[in-house]
Parts: structure tokens; sequence; C-alpha cells
């Protein structure tokens, strides 16, 4: 359990340098592709490109973490069939990974970094006034399909690893 938990806590910490990747370096492609409400998301389209060198160093970092949490559920699969967990043990600690990192999504990115402290604000000052600092929930409907595709997906993973 206490891997798993520690898995978890990469994923956050992945996610949360990736999404300060997406506000600092990448903020266009941040917005359009990560979930911004749609009124940010246009405000955000509007500003000045950034220099290409920041471009690239984004990417990197977008690579690196993506990279980063794919590898954390490699490991969580290798450590699941090397300990030789139960299927339910399986869909547990992928279950506990995937929705607990949606979980973090939504408390501290959407209702904390966005509607509560309005982080991206205070990076890009004419986002002021912007409706979406205020609609946390603007994405519920997505955010819970999420909860049970990833419901099905650790249902899938565990299946699989359960019969190697």
């Amino acid at each position: 359990m206490l891997n798993t938990i520690i898995m978890l806590i990469i994923v956050c910490v992945l996610a949360t340098v990736l999404l300060l990747d997406f506000a600092i370096l990448i903020p266009k492609f941040g917005a359009e592709h990560f979930g911004l409400p749609e009124d940010l998301t246009k405000m955000m389209m509007k500003m000045p490109d950034r220099p290409l060198w920041v471009n690239i160093l984004g990417l990197f970092i977008m690579l690196a973490g993506f990279t980063g949490t794919v590898g954390v559920l490699v490991w969580a699969g290798v450590d699941a069939v090397r300990k030789g967990m139960s299927f339910v043990q399986i869909f547990l600690r992928f279950l506990i990974i995937l929705d607990g990192y949606k979980l973090y999504d939504i408390i501290c990115f959407d209702w904390l970094f966005l509607t509560k402290w309005k982080i991206p604000q205070k990076i890009y000052p004419e986002t002021a006034g912007a409706k979406g600092y205020d609609s946390f929930g603007f994405n519920t409907k997505s955010q819970i399909v999420k909860f049970f595709v990833f419901a099905g997906i650790s249902l899938l993973v565990a299946a699989i690893i359960s019969r190697l």
C-alpha cells in the first residue's frame, strides 16, 4: 500500500509540474488542450506567442512529465507482478493512482489554482475579470466521466496483469 501512495504522490507531483509548464511556458497549448474555461481559453489564445526556445523548453518539460507518468504506471504494474498481487489488489492500486490523481486535479487545479487563488490571473493580469475564475465545476461532466473511465481502465489493467 505504501508503494501505491508513493506512486500516487509522484503522479500528482508530475501533474503539478505539467500544470506549471502549461501555465508559464506554453499557456496557449495548455489552454487549448488541457481544460480551462472557454472565456479564459479565448483570452490565452490572444496572447502574443512565446519565443521559440521557450516553446521548445515547454515541450521538453511536457514530454518528460508524460514519460514520467507512464513510467510510474509501468512501475505499478511491474511491482504488482513481482509481488504476486491479486486481481483486486491490482485493481485497487490503479484505482487509487488514477482516481486519486483525478481528485487531486479537481481539488488542487480546478478549485484552488483556478477559482480560489486565480493563479493564471496573477501570471497574466490581462485575464482579470474572466468569468472562468468563478466557475468551479465548469468541467464537471468531463471529470465525472473520467472517474468512470479510470475505473474501467483499472479493471482492464488488473485483468491483464493478474494473468501474467
